[in-house]
């Protein structure tokens, strides 16, 4: 079961601020979900996407709908049937 586990750790990287190009740390999802990220340095909110080589940054302003975590969930959630 030890291998099981292992498999849903988040990997951590080390990578530049969209916004204000300071290093900073994040974590990138086991299940290649988008997630938001604060940097360290300015405090700016981004987004992190993994990749099946790697990962890629995102603004809020320049995400879309798909890569942003808000955004995808109201679009997967589901709707109201009345």
């Amino acid at each position: 079961m030890k291998h099981a586990a292992n498999a849903h750790r988040m990997a951590k990287e080390i990578t530049s601020c969209p916004y204000c190009g300071a290093q900073t740390r994040i974590e990138l999802a086991p299940d290649y979900a988008p997630k938001f990220v604060h940097c360290e340095a300015c405090g700016a909110r981004f987004i992190v996407e993994r990749l099946a080589k790697g990962y890629q940054l995102l603004t809020v302003e320049e995400a879309p709908c798909c890569s942003n975590p808000e955004c995808r969930e109201q679009e997967m959630g589901g709707y109201d049937e009345e």
